[in-house]
């Protein structure tokens, strides 16, 4: 948000070819050629927005995205690695029937590690819900197929909590996509304040039971809500008791937004 110059290129280590979505106070679209650290030139589509909301911000950085391309989802909390381009494309020549392949990130805050699978796999059900945006490629032409993009009514700057991209990989499952790990690691995630997370409190629980029927349907998010709540009782446990995270995260699951 609010970037003044680009400067972003070289703070996120872009090597390859980039779209930059800036909301700030003015709509311009820029296209400009730079050169990588390898000598090789690459193109940049920066445009500025008046407009609000991560995955808004996301569709339209995917909308500008050649229909050819892989996309990696990124925001300024991150760096690349120098090679990140080729172990991209590795991957997508060892899964040629791929719509979305995760990759392992650097994580320097220990709060949020997280021990990655050491070898190509399938992405399960599980494992989808445990994924988040900051590890996840896709090609713009199968998403471009399926009609799928990111809910605008979830993510940082709605007021509703996170968790557009599981229901992003759930929406590509359900379309017949393939999906898979890869267990390169493709840059670092540098620690920085949430937009949107302040805890395991009411309000998160409330949110989460709604991401959960929006994302699951019915049957399964009914399912899986029960389940969050008996597994995740350490995480929610100071703060309030199993029948508070019931009471809240059903009142999300039915509430209407």
């Amino acid at each position: 948000m609010h970037q003044h110059d680009k400067s972003i290129l070289t703070k996120s280590n872009v090597q390859s070819d980039v779209v930059v979505v800036n909301q700030c106070d003015t709509d311009s679209v820029e296209e400009f050629d730079f050169v990588n650290k390898y000598g090789q030139t690459k193109h940049c589509i920066f445009v500025s927005t008046t407009q609000r909301g991560l995955s808004r911000s996301r569709n339209m950085a995917v909308s500008y995205a050649p229909e050819d391309s892989i996309c990696k989802i990124c925001d300024d909390d991150e760096t690349f690695a120098d090679d990140i381009e080729t172990k991209v494309l590795c991957a997508y020549e060892r899964h040629p029937d791929a719509s979305l392949i995760a990759f392992s990130m650097n994580r320097p805050d220990k709060k949020y590690g997280k021990v990655y699978p050491k070898a190509d796999m399938h992405l399960s059900f599980s494992r989808i819900l445990k994924t988040t945006s900051v590890e996840i490629t896709f090609k713009k032409r199968h998403i471009s197929d399926f009609a799928i993009t990111f809910d605008e009514k979830m993510g940082s700057g709605t007021g509703n909590g996170g968790g557009e991209e599981n229901k992003f990989m759930l929406d590509i499952r359900r379309a017949g996509g393939k999906l898979y790990f890869a267990p390169e690691n493709i840059g670092t995630v540098n620690p920085a304040p949430s937009q949107w997370f302040t805890g395991y409190n009411s309000d998160m629980i409330r949110n989460y039971g709604w991401a959960a029927h929006r994302s699951m349907g019915f049957i399964l998010g009914l399912i899986y809500s029960h389940y969050w709540v008996i597994s995740h009782r350490h995480l929610y446990g100071n703060s309030l008791s199993m029948y508070g995270a019931y009471k809240n995260i059903l009142g999300g699951f039915f509430e209407k937004r």
